[in-house]
């Protein structure tokens, strides 16, 4: 894990599995009103790492912003799943979406980013996604994502 802070903003790149042993749940999460969260290197999050992190981020001083971003595309079902799994305040800038070719069976892993695939419901309009057209590296075809899109996208509804 690596942390810079300035003021009361936050920056942390967390790698590894979120667990019970996880660094991050020792900062004081209440002395910063601005939180970015790099995840690109979590590899798995496990029941007590989801528990500790509902814990942690109900820590964060009132009106603090969270962000996270380069989600795995297991901390995005996490979100979807787990009611409370991020604050109110919260935004996912972007996050890795696995795509499978029905043609050949090759997988492919691809950044999805807010303002650009997708848009957060707010002032009363619905969110958008956009997913881009992948074509399979392997034989051309052109790929499908390998996940439910309403259900992936369930983040996007405005918070009420």
């Amino acid at each position: 894990m690596i942390q810079k802070a300035n003021g009361d903003a936050i920056e942390v790149i967390l790698e590894g599995p979120i667990s019970e042993k996880t660094e991050i749940f020792d900062i004081k999460i209440q002395n910063f009103k601005d939180i970015k969260l790099n995840m690109a290197k979590v590899t798995f999050i496990n029941s007590i790492g989801v528990k500790n992190w509902i814990s942690w981020t109900t820590r964060m001083a009132t009106g603090a912003k969270l962000t996270l971003e380069e989600c795995p595309y297991v901390i995005v079902n996490q979100v979807n799943i787990v009611h409370g799994f991020v604050p109110k305040n919260s935004v996912i800038t972007s996050f890795f979406a696995p795509f499978l070719c029905d043609a050949c069976s090759h997988e492919q892993v691809l950044k999805l980013e807010n303002g650009v695939h997708y848009k957060y419901a707010q002032n009363q309009l619905p969110h958008e996604v956009n997913l881009p057209e992948v074509i399979c590296a392997k034989c051309g075809a052109v790929m499908e994502p390998d996940f439910m899109v309403d259900k992936t996208f369930g983040f996007l509804k405005e918070k009420t």
